[in-house]
């Protein structure tokens, strides 16, 4: 289940364009993954494989608010906005009974909250429109996928398995990029970017 809201609201400030906006996402999971033992004579007779069956819930809360700001200079487009996030996330992991049903004696739970800003900015130097050139930065997040978070121990054979981690966090990546376009045909960047955790 996902849910979403966002709200945005521009006017004309200082000569400039002011934009605020919030965003909430909610977000739901319910993984109920069961493996079972067939016999090869009877197929319809199927057994629960308890050890290899797992029920994973996972939510998540994003609540964020931002302004951007932007303004055309003499020669120079000038932009610059901040993003805050607020993320709550609980993941929880149970074992299966040989019914079916959830074993609450067989739980994993982990949970987390954080905040972060995000800044931007960008300048666009277009006093000669056939040759304008451009500087950014920002910084983004990405976080894990839900089932990375998984610790069950998912057997794919004798020898292989996969196995979520619930330690894992989110990776903050800084960018910078200067690009340039040249007759409103070619456009050239040159990005760097930093990666953390």
């Amino acid at each position: 289940d996902i849910y979403t809201f966002k709200a945005d609201y521009e006017q004309n400030f200082k000569k400039g364009r002011l934009g605020i906006g919030a965003k909430t996402s909610i977000i739901n999971t319910d993984n109920n993954f069961r493996r079972f033992d067939v016999q090869q004579l009877k197929p319809e007779v199927r057994t629960l494989d308890v050890p290899r069956s797992n029920q994973f819930n996972y939510s998540e809360n994003i609540n964020a608010v931002y302004v951007n700001y932007n303004k055309q200079l003499k020669g120079v487009m000038f932009q610059a906005g901040l993003r805050m996030e607020n993320t709550v996330s609980q993941g929880d992991s149970y074992g299966l009974t040989a019914n079916g049903e959830v074993n609450l004696n067989n739980q994993q739970t982990f949970k987390r909250n954080y905040t972060n800003l995000f800044p931007s900015a960008a300048l666009t130097f277009n006093k000669n429109p056939m040759n304008q050139w451009g500087l950014s930065y920002s910084r983004r997040i990405d976080r894990p996928v839900y089932q990375d978070l998984n610790p069950f121990e998912f057997k794919l054979d004798e020898y292989t398995f996969q196995k979520g981690n619930t330690e894992l966090r989110p990776q903050y990546t800084n960018i910078i990029t200067l690009t340039n376009t040249y007759k409103y045909k070619l456009t050239t960047s040159l990005s760097y970017s930093h990666v953390a955790d």
